[in-house]
């Protein structure tokens, strides 16, 4: 007769420890910066999380700068690490990779200011609470002329895309022709 093996690492490293090192967390709260609040979770019997006990942690994400706004949402489920004393996770926000926005600016050079949009009706859209405007370039005008020609209002798919820097930085762009060639 064979005993199964598998155990999952995390929790065989959280056994070991001398005190509890890791524990899978609930982020109830935004507190400032990239501090949150959070609550120890458990696995229900079905493979969810639920909430056990009525303790709070207060959390640091290191994958927020230290004096920004945090963006992680609440009901957001993490592993929580102790470092010495101090509760961390590395938590990136989830940044959509495509969405609608509005122009509102040209800055040149292929380069605009664009605002997340979200759809109010049938072709119709209206500014998505609490999104800052964004520099995004049109890919159409990088190689097709003096750029400045998209006008302001008009609304475009936005991509989000990584560059290569050491972090990452994400970069937005979207491709709206402007140039039109007329065959004779």
């Amino acid at each position: 007769m064979s005993e199964n093996t598998t155990q999952d690492a995390l929790g065989r490293w959280a056994q070991v420890a001398g005190a509890k090192a890791a524990q899978l967390v609930r982020i109830v709260a935004h507190d400032e910066h990239n501090r949150y609040t959070a609550r120890p979770v458990a696995f229900d019997a079905v493979g969810g999380t639920e909430l056990v006990g009525d303790d709070t942690l207060t959390l640091t994400n290191l994958a927020e700068p230290a004096d920004g706004d945090g963006d992680v949402p609440a009901d957001t489920d993490a592993v929580a690490f102790d470092a010495g004393g101090q509760w961390v996770v590395f938590v990136r926000p989830v940044t959509p990779a495509a969405f609608a926005a509005k122009v509102t600016a040209s800055q040149g050079q292929a380069a605009y200011t664009v605002k997340e949009q979200v759809a109010t009706g049938a072709g119709t859209f209206q500014d998505a609470p609490g999104t800052a405007e964004l520099n995004a370039h049109n890919l159409a005008e990088l190689t097709l002329g003096p750029g400045a020609g998209v006008e302001a209002d008009t609304i475009v798919i936005v991509l989000a895309a990584p560059d290569n820097g050491e972090p990452p930085t994400i970069r937005y762009v979207f491709d709206h022709p402007v140039y039109a060639k007329y065959l004779d």
